[in-house]
């Protein structure tokens, strides 16, 4: 080869041009692996990775972002033009400067077009963000720190740590991705059911319910989300109730017993409480604010 070596070009194409004989290498090796056992086939497990695009974050557009770009670009417009109709009125200001402005708003009203050009372009595709460079990438969420590229979801077995299931996708996060991808390596591992499991970013009771319609048994935590969770109280789920007896045990074990109904988003709500427990609890601060 006389040290003759491929450039990333190269193996980028040979990759995409490629693709279909990846995916056939790729279910050729689980085959094997299966012939070997060396899959447990019972339980999975699905998490997610984001791969940043090739690409600069500014050929990223999506309406918000067209939206402030635009109103920026009037802006900025408005400005020039301004301080254009002042040079007219001065006799004394420097021709060089009059020209200098003539060429920012020039470029800036070309910029304007290209951005309405865009906005067309995003309309018309029916997305909710467009991509120039790579088309098929998106930016991500922000708590990925990716900015633009691949949402990356990977099943793996259990028993040895073997990849079972790999696909790519250009959703900002992963929710409505388990079922697609649990299912696939299901049919992989060669199995009528399978169990998986998930962190909370999965949690989707629409995707939770076509797990068990494709015989996934969906294994995941539900989010912790409300004002109890952002105030730092306890929640409900840490409050249990005991049809026996009628009552709620706290979290410091103290029973609340049902006093009134209240009408919470147009359903009967049953308040339980117990004042005399809560004035002396040490773990009042952390359930409520209120006042006895």
């Amino acid at each position: 080869m006389r040290q003759l070596r491929p450039d990333f070009k190269t193996i980028a194409d040979f990759r995409r041009e490629n693709k279909k004989s990846f995916w056939q290498v790729f279910r050729e090796f689980v085959v094997l692996c299966r012939s070997l056992d060396l899959f447990g086939r019972e339980l999975i497990a699905v998490d997610g990775t984001r791969l940043k695009a090739v690409k600069s974050g500014q050929r990223n557009f999506t309406k918000a972002k067209l939206a402030r770009a635009m109103a920026e670009s009037d802006e900025r417009l408005g400005r020039y033009l301004k301080q254009l109709d002042d040079a007219d009125k001065d006799d004394t200001t420097p021709l060089g400067r009059v020209d200098n402005l003539e060429e920012k708003i020039a470029a800036i009203k070309e910029r304007r077009a290209q951005l309405v050009q865009r906005r067309a372009e995003l309309d018309a595709s029916g997305e909710d963000q467009i991509s120039l460079t790579d088309p098929d990438a998106r930016a991500m969420h922000s708590s990925s720190r990716i900015g633009v590229g691949y949402d990356i979801q990977i099943a793996v077995d259990t028993k040895h740590k073997l990849i079972a299931e790999q696909q790519v996708h250009n959703n900002v996060s992963d929710l409505g991705l388990l079922a697609e991808t649990a299912s696939a390596a299901r049919e992989n591992l060669g199995v009528d059911r399978i169990a998986v499991v998930a962190d909370r970013g999965y949690y989707k009771i629409e995707d939770i319910e076509d797990c068990e319609a494709v015989g996934v048994t969906p294994y995941v935590p539900k989010p912790l989300r409300g004002s109890a969770v952002k105030n730092g109280f306890f929640t409900k789920e840490q409050f249990h109730y005991d049809p026996d007896v009628d009552v709620l045990i706290c979290p410091g074990g103290r029973q609340l017993a049902p006093k009134h109904k209240s009408k919470i988003r147009d359903n009967d709500a049953v308040i339980f409480v117990n004042t005399k427990a809560c004035k002396a609890c040490d773990l009042r601060a952390r359930c409520t604010n209120a006042a006895c």
